[in-house]
């Protein structure tokens, strides 16, 4: 475990319960983000951790159910991939993930977020395929449990990728991608009565 995956585990674990709150909980993806700017007047929290995996999740996931948020949108899987674990152990640990949530809290409205497309720049171990594989995956997940889906695979595809437009490597959002994941799921955020009419 690296230094900053520590650092940022004690600062979640020093902070205070934030019961009824909205927590966003993945990995560099959700990490990177200044939800109090995008969503402002919201009670957000960020649990994203860069460089984290399912496995991870679930390891740091008693913190994160301490909150009993009334909502948890929750994006992880690629860095899974990237690290070749099994489509099957990707969405088994999600299963699970979702499964001691609801045990755990049991009124918090679960969003399952698809994994977003890579661009075809982006040289890592991350193949468009295998992302779809899992969605389809996630997919099955949020029927089964209860869950709503928030597609943001289809979001950001275009031609079968990430559009540089969003990204700045090919992998991870830019400002302008952020933006647009946060304004695509902003009305499932906010509640009844802070929503645009």
């Amino acid at each position: 475990m690296d230094d900053y995956y520590s650092i940022k585990r004690s600062m979640f674990l020093s902070t205070p319960t934030s019961e009824g709150s909205v927590i966003f909980l993945g990995d560099s993806l959700t990490d990177w983000l200044s939800l109090s700017e995008l969503l402002p007047g919201v009670r957000v929290l960020n649990r994203g951790i860069a460089g984290d995996t399912t496995t991870g999740v679930l390891q740091r996931l008693d913190e994160v159910i301490r909150h009993k948020p009334a909502k948890l949108f929750l994006l992880i899987g690629t860095n899974d991939i990237a690290l070749g674990t099994s489509e099957r152990k990707i969405t088994g640990n999600i299963r699970e993930i979702i499964t001691r949530i609801q045990e755990g809290s049991p009124e918090t409205v679960i969003y399952l977020q698809t994994l977003i497309p890579v661009n075809s720049r982006y040289m890592g171990c991350r193949h468009n395929m295998k992302i779809e594989a899992v969605n389809e995956g996630l997919r099955g997940i949020a029927e089964e449990k209860g869950c709503v889906l928030v597609d943001l695979h289809g979001l950001f595809e275009e031609n079968g990728e990430l559009p540089m437009s969003c990204s700045f490597d090919g992998l991870h959002l830019n400002g302008e991608g952020a933006v647009k994941w946060i304004e695509f799921v902003a009305p499932m955020v906010m509640p009844r009565s802070q929503k645009q009419d």
